[in-house]
């Protein structure tokens, strides 16, 4: 029997090692034979083995200019490697090739979907189904893609006709509860991952979406569970661990102690341990300041960097920004305009956005999502920068020794015990840590003059507890014939309404006092809604933030129990900026005395907003001024040779 044969029959077994061994063999014996030889470098893709295999199927390819599937597998391989343009270049040119074959359609929608241009890549998809009906990864191709543009129901339209056919995909069901979550479908959405979990036991896939969406819901101890089992499925997946570690943000049983230690295990299993390479003291000019974020949109981080970005001066810092937005929006481009350097990186793998922060020369690197979703942190991790500094979008530390600064302040981090919960020296503004920037052209809200005293909290629903809930019913004893309007996405769900409406009648509170709103179709109808609140009541163990300034520039007034970490004591550090130290409360009573009292005082909503415009805690100049200031003394100690902790 001949290799020919041989290497068949080793491909109809599945054993790799003994096709390729065959495929050389036979090479060898027909060292011309072009199809053999990307047959070799198809085999050799499949065993990861992508220098050989790039070498045999680039060989194959410019011996065959006139084959459609020969470049099509060629820019597969370049695709795998990362080689994004040749990976293109080389689809375009199987495509011109061979337009009629679907799958080259298909290779190519996942290139461009890779680099961020999802509208082509959603035209590839579908025109491989023009040509294959029945192409299975098309079609989920596909829904990802609606997925990444926000085009939710045309997603869920298309993993359900793919689950019609084809029931046993556990890929299109964790995909298909990913949409609905995203539509706040959440126990939907749970149903789908636990679908998924069922026919793929080991993917972790299916755990981690099945913890978000369990966190969504606020049931952060069955979360945790989802967490910890996708991490015994995959151990070496950061972000998996990540979400871990922001799941417990919100549980008030983790102690200090307890979340150095979890966070320090990230660090130890996913930060490499690679030699870091020496940084040149020498600077002309401004010092080149880069911040990082996937969180450059319409998000809570851009309220809190809008102004900053637009107060930079720039004869002291020159601005560099690394956006990692997968769907640029209007805020997006409003923050383009402040930064003079700005690097769209949503394409980047970490390879590529820490070879492009070296080759910019950035000294001091800000981290500004810290765990959250879709963090950089491998970047971090590999010392892109000098000086390395957390701050804005998570509330914990990094657990990185990588990360030398954690920016905060000492209303949010007082001296002394907060520095036990953070790997990173604090590094404490004098005048805040966050610094809001108001919405323009947005009215104090009207308030019906027969409308009934109404607390309200627009939180995330993951933050409202049981032991919120039972705050929240003594206040609502103590003011007879008041309400609570709680507005959050997650709300948009009957059940997790009904769910809530059972934890508030266990708590004593009739379902007649209550009312609950999901998400609004715009942030006009979101401000008008403050109209229907007298007093704001915020969260704990973790505290608003965007809602706690919100509330209070709509004009109503915000009550806030300060805690024993950082997370818990934001509302202190926004209240008592403001001018408004007295409705930060420190014991459970004293919340419910101080949300009494507002009841009845009902301040005027104008002059909460005159307090606040006036304050610290929306002062961009001042913030800039410090943060610079801040930067420039972290820059000189790193040149002395004295780094944080």
């Amino acid at each position: 029997m001949g290799h020919q044969d041989l290497l068949r029959e080793a491909l109809e077994a599945g054993d790799l090692a003994a096709a390729e061994a065959h495929a050389s063999a036979a090479l060898l014996e027909n060292p011309d034979d072009i199809m053999l030889r990307a047959r070799l470098g198809s085999i050799q893709m499949l065993l990861g083995r992508m220098d050989d295999a790039l070498a045999n199927l680039k060989q194959a390819a410019e011996a065959a200019p006139s084959s459609g599937v020969l470049w099509n597998e060629y820019g597969v391989a370049l695709a795998r490697t990362g080689a994004a343009k040749d990976a293109e270049a080389a689809l375009r040119r199987a495509l011109s090739l061979a337009p009629e074959i679907a799958q080259i359609h298909n290779n190519y929608g996942n290139v461009l979907r890779d680099r961020g241009d999802f509208a082509r890549a959603i035209i590839c998809y579908r025109a491989a189904l023009e040509r294959k009906t029945d192409y299975v990864e098309a079609k989920g191709n596909l829904g990802v893609a609606l997925q990444e543009i926000g085009d939710h129901s045309a997603a869920i339209e298309c993993f359900e006709s793919l689950l019609k056919d084809h029931p046993d995909d556990g890929g299109a069901w964790t995909h298909l509860g990913v949409a609905r979550a995203a539509q706040g479908r959440l126990v939907e959405a749970e149903l789908a991952h636990r679908k998924s979990i069922a026919l793929r036991p080991n993917s972790p896939d299916g755990y981690n979406n099945l913890g978000i969406a369990l966190k969504d819901q606020g049931r952060l101890d069955v979360a945790l569970d989802a967490y910890r089992r996708a991490l015994e499925c995959d151990p070496t997946d950061a972000g998996v661990h990540s979400n871990l570690l922001m799941c417990l943000c919100y549980d008030s049983r983790v102690d200090a102690a307890e979340t150095i230690r979890m966070h320090r295990q990230w660090a130890t299993r996913h930060v490499p341990d690679i030699p870091t390479e020496s940084f040149s003291a020498a600077a002309n000019g401004p010092l080149r300041v880069g911040y990082v974020s996937p969180d450059f949109r319409d998000h809570s981080v851009a309220f809190f960097v809008d102004s900053l970005f637009a107060n930079h001066d720039d004869r002291r810092i020159s601005l560099h920004c690394y956006s990692d937005v997968a769907n640029p929006d209007a805020m997006t481009e409003r923050l383009r305009g402040h930064v003079p350097r700005w690097r769209d990186v949503f394409s980047d793998d970490d390879d590529a956005l820490f070879q492009r922060i070296r080759d910019d020369g950035i000294q001091i690197l800000v981290d500004l999502a810290g765990h959250t979703a879709n963090n950089r942190l491998p970047v971090f991790a590999r010392r892109a920068a000098p000086v390395q500094v957390t701050w804005l979008g998570y509330g914990m530390t990094t657990g990185m020794p990588q990360m030398d600064y954690l920016l905060s302040d000492d209303w949010v981090d007082p001296p002394g015990p907060a520095d036990d919960w953070c790997t990173e020296e604090i590094y404490r503004l004098p005048s805040g840590f966050m610094c809001y920037t108001p919405p323009k052209g947005c009215p104090l809200p009207e308030r019906a003059p027969d409308q009934p005293l109404t607390f309200g909290s627009f939180n995330n629903l993951s933050k409202i507890n049981d032991d919120v809930i039972a705050l929240w019913a003594r206040v609502l004893a103590v003011v007879p014939g008041s309400r609570l309007l709680l507005k959050s996405r997650q709300l948009a769900d009957p059940l997790i309404e009904e769910r809530l409406r059972g934890a508030f009648a266990k708590a004593g509170i009739a379902g007649e006092r209550l009312e609950f709103i999901g998400r609004t179709a715009s942030r006009e109808e979101h401000f008008a809604l403050y109209g229907r609140v007298d007093v704001a009541l915020d969260t704990f163990p973790y505290n608003g933030a965007t809602t706690t300034c919100e509330a209070l520039w709509m004009g109503r007034p915000v009550v806030s129990l300060a805690g024993d970490r950082h997370v818990g004591r934001v509302g202190v550090t926004f209240l008592k900026r403001a001018g408004f130290g007295g409705w930060v409360a420190e014991t459970l009573d004293a919340y419910v005395s101080i949300a009494e009292r507002l009841a009845h005082t009902r301040p005027d909503p104008k002059i909460v907003r005159e307090t606040v415009a006036s304050s610290l805690m929306v002062d961009g100049a001042c913030a800039a001024l410090e943060i610079e200031d801040a930067f420039l003394d972290m820059w000189q100690r790193w040149k002395a040779g004295v780094k944080g902790r």
